[in-house]
């Protein structure tokens, strides 16, 4: 792959069926073994790959650093094929091992190697991958990532009426919006722990990057939590 562009190895890297594989694994694995209420398949690593891809065209970053951003969101959760507990190194590890092994050399590489083992948290860096790649992670809360027995768990369960989130940045403004139906429980979900972890993640980049952000449920401003 050494002679190929960011864009071509991005795409080999996707379509991947090792990888594929993996996350079909996962996605077994936390509905039928490991009790997780949040899916690490790769719908999950798609919808973080969209998120952060659309973040860094909104700030006008280079195309090198879009696609290096989108291989680190596919590879990002690979380590919970082993269960959630140290997934991120474990998927560090692995995409380490990935690059050796297939002679692949990237610019962006340590950058990349450093998101996908800091990407639970870790806003005190300069590397707008690892930034984009948290925020993105922890904003996919939709519908689609919740296990069925996340459904079943209070607070969490209210990620099921979670039908988008959207993101845009613009004029110096970072706008988060949360669409939901209308069968959602706000008290219930604005009293969730993981909601301040959301919260936590937009706080923090929105300082680290001089943004201004306002967040909305549906069409209104929601600031109960924020």
């Amino acid at each position: 792959m050494q002679n190929k562009s960011i864009e071509e190895i991005y795409l080999d890297i996707y379509n991947d069926k090792e990888i594929r594989e993996i996350y079909n694994k996962i996605n077994y694995l936390e509905e039928n073994k490991y009790n997780g209420y949040a899916h690490h398949d790769f719908t999950h690593v798609c919808n973080v790959k969209n998120m952060a891809e659309k973040i860094l065209k909104d700030l006008n970053y280079e195309q090198n650093i879009i696609e290096a951003t989108k291989i680190a969101a596919i590879f990002h959760d690979v380590g919970a094929v082993q269960g959630k507990e140290n997934h991120a190194y474990r998927s560090w590890e692995y995409a380490k091992e990935y690059f050796r092994k297939n002679n692949i050399v990237l610019k962006e590489e340590k950058l990349i190697l450093d998101a996908i083992r800091n990407h639970s948290d870790g806003f005190d860096t300069d590397n707008i991958i690892r930034l984009a790649l948290i925020l993105s992670d922890k904003l996919d809360v939709k519908s689609t990532r919740i296990t069925k027995l996340g459904s079943t768990i209070e607070g969490n369960r209210q990620f099921g009426n979670i039908e988008d989130i959207k993101v845009e940045i613009k004029n110096n403004e970072l706008i988060i919006k949360f669409v939901t139906n209308d069968k959602i429980d706000l008290e219930e979900l604005k009293n969730y722990y993981f909601m301040k972890k959301i919260w936590k993640s937009i706080r923090f980049f929105a300082e680290k990057l001089k943004l201004h952000y306002i967040v909305y449920l549906n069409d209104d401003i929601w600031n109960e939590i924020f």
